[in-house]
């Protein structure tokens, strides 16, 4: 499609992305993007072409989706992805079809608008009646579009952008769904335990029914089997859920572990019964930046000096939860409380100095009671956009 941009601006085409050249492209325009943006921080170029590759991303192989790119004089101006995902369609039965992957070189509500529109064109061809995001390429990768803490950099997995972005959204009819909120806590050189966590720990040392423990390494994948099955049912009931898969879970595996070292996944049992955990990880966007996304020649060897040697200073939650059947149980409580301090406690030892828990619906009043415990102070908002077609 073409749309004509105004005061005799070459008009903006939007055709898929199918060519190798043309997937290369839609990959490097956020590097374009963002490079000149405060506080972003340029992801693994590796990592972004595996996103976009069924045959890493295992995910992608179960979703009809297609990657767009705007041009403009011959000119890559834009990118964006629709998505139809049949987990989310049989699970919430609600005909919608989700967009992401969007970005524009610079603010460009024409590029914006012709991308959006091409996106919705799709989705009406293929049956949907609704549109949401954005999801790059689910709810379990990263999703949401920043609308506030633009001045920080975003951590691992965790999208940036600019300002523009949402009153164009909006000013094509897009209305909120939900905001997700990244919550900052900042250590002190020597490690202090809030009074009020302090209470919740000593209750969880004197229940003998309660105990918590890091990732038992030779057992690696069980762990992470183990973790992702509490994460399906904790979350089960919560704003747009969509479980892992096997698949999935066991490509998670591959991935994280040369990030996750034991004392960065605990696991707290309740009567000898695996009920809660958390995971952190460190914030490979601090860990990668100067390196323009890119491990050759030499930036191979600055990562992982910066991950073995120096060590990372910022650090992730983005996964933790607590079995539903314990859900509003103080025993359940108190074991979280048990797993969130030991995590922390180990994480301060690492010389991490900054961790983000990220994201957590506004509706979550679980997560967001625990957060704060730990008086995190809200630094950044993501919202999630939707529109009838």
């Amino acid at each position: 499609m073409n749309t004509t941009s105004p005061q005799g601006a070459a008009p903006v085409s939007v055709a898929l992305a199918t060519s190798r050249a043309d997937r290369a492209a839609f990959i490097d325009l956020p590097y374009r993007a963002g490079r000149d943006l405060p506080g972003w921080r340029a992801p693994l170029r590796f990592e972004r072409a595996a996103q976009i590759d069924p045959r890493h991303n295992p995910g992608l192989a179960k979703l009809d989706h297609a990657l767009m790119l705007a041009r403009r004089d011959g000119k890559v101006v834009g990118r964006i992805a629709a998505i139809i995902n049949p987990a989310h369609l049989d699970l919430h039965k609600d005909a919608t079809g989700h967009f992401g992957f969007l970005d524009t070189i610079a603010p460009d509500p024409e590029a914006i608008a012709a991308l959006i529109h091409a996106a919705e064109d799709w989705l009406r061809r293929h049956g949907m009646s609704r549109i949401a995001g954005p999801f790059n390429f689910s709810i379990n990768e990263e999703c949401g579009l920043l609308i506030d803490g633009f001045d920080t950099p975003p951590m691992l997995m965790m999208p940036h952008g600019r300002p523009d972005y949402a009153p164009a959204l909006e000013g094509l009819g897009f209305v909120k769904a939900v905001d997700m909120h990244a919550f900052l806590h900042e250590f002190d050189a020597e490690y202090h335990i809030p009074p009020t966590v302090k209470r919740w720990k000593e209750a969880f040392e004197r229940d003998p029914a309660l105990s918590v423990r890091p990732l038992d390494k030779k057992n690696f994948k069980a762990d992470i089997a183990l973790v992702m099955d509490m994460f399906n049912d904790a979350w089960s009931q919560n704003w747009g859920f969509i479980p892992f898969t096997a698949d999935q879970i066991s490509a998670m595996a591959n991935e994280l572990r040369p990030l996750i070292r034991a004392d960065a996944l605990w696991i707290a049992t309740i009567n000898g019964e695996p009920a809660g955990f958390t995971l952190f990880l460190p914030d490979v966007n601090e860990l990668a930046d100067g390196l323009d996304g890119r491990l050759l020649p030499f930036g191979w060897l600055q990562l992982i000096y910066r991950l073995k040697i120096r060590g990372p200073r910022r650090a992730r939650l983005p996964l933790a939860g607590l079995r539903r059947k314990f859900h509003k149980t103080r025993r359940g409580l108190v074991a979280m409380a048990g797993c969130f301090e030991a995590a922390f406690a180990a994480q301060h030892a690492q010389g991490v100095r900054e961790v983000e828990a990220s994201w957590i619906l506004e509706t979550n009043r679980d997560l967001l009671n625990l957060v704060a415990l730990y008086d995190m102070r809200r630094y950044k908002t993501y919202r999630i956009y939707e529109k009838a077609l």
